[in-house]
């Protein structure tokens, strides 16, 4: 492995997932290296739009190149599943993702959020949770095949086709997860659906939450 690429993606990752530009003291710190090195990296991104140091204070923030990367990426699952997704976020009234697996963890490619809601979880599309502790993953899990090692909320999950928890990133709330059907093998992909507040009607919720997943299995090959 490349130990310079490698650092330069931590670089973005730590943007990403911090969601505020900042210093590269503060990078230096949070990716345990110097700040000499830190500044090698961010002045090759930058050259390569990767990064914007047009922030006040010294800050740096990812860059408008990342955009041309990042457009034909799943550009066809995107397009395919956004009117989907729009549907059901008008029918339910709240925020509803598309969840992608990569590794261990779901990737949330598309977010969309209600117009007019009172409340709703906010979600930003390059959010990561784990595939092992997350609905979205639990959603996953259920199309593997079955094992003795199965633990008693997946064997429930699979029983059902769809994974709910109430919990929504340390809150509580309401989330349920469809698998986006794939054939033959596992599912990557799911429909995961976030409710600001615990609901009770669960089973209704996740039926329509099924029926999307399906239907954008039925336009798009996963």
């Amino acid at each position: 492995m490349s130990q310079t690429l490698s650092r330069g993606l931590q670089v973005l990752e730590l943007l990403a997932r911090e969601g505020r530009p900042l210093t590269a003291q503060e990078m230096a710190k949070s990716l345990g290296l110097s700040r000499p090195i830190v500044y090698r990296l961010l002045h090759t991104l930058a050259q390569h739009h990767l990064l914007s140091n047009e922030v006040e204070n010294g800050r740096y923030d990812l860059g408008l190149g990342l955009l041309s990367l990042s457009r034909s990426v799943q550009k066809d699952l995107r397009s395919a599943a956004f009117p989907i997704i729009k549907s059901l976020v008008h029918q339910l009234d709240t925020t509803a993702v598309l969840g992608l697996r990569d590794g261990d963890e779901v990737v949330y490619v598309l977010a969309v959020e209600p117009e007019f809601a009172r409340m709703a979880v906010r979600s930003r599309e390059g959010t990561r949770r784990p595939i092992d502790d997350s609905t979205s993953g639990l959603a996953l899990r259920l199309t593997l095949e079955p094992s003795p090692d199965d633990d008693e909320e997946l064997r429930q999950a699979r029983a059902k086709g769809f994974a709910a928890r109430h919990i929504v990133i340390d809150y509580q709330a309401t989330a349920i997860a469809a698998p986006i059907p794939s054939f033959p093998g596992p599912s990557d992909a799911c429909v995961t659906v976030l409710f600001p507040n615990v609901i009770d009607d669960i089973d209704d919720k996740a039926a329509v939450i099924v029926e999307a997943a399906q239907r954008v299995a039925r336009v798009v090959r996963i």
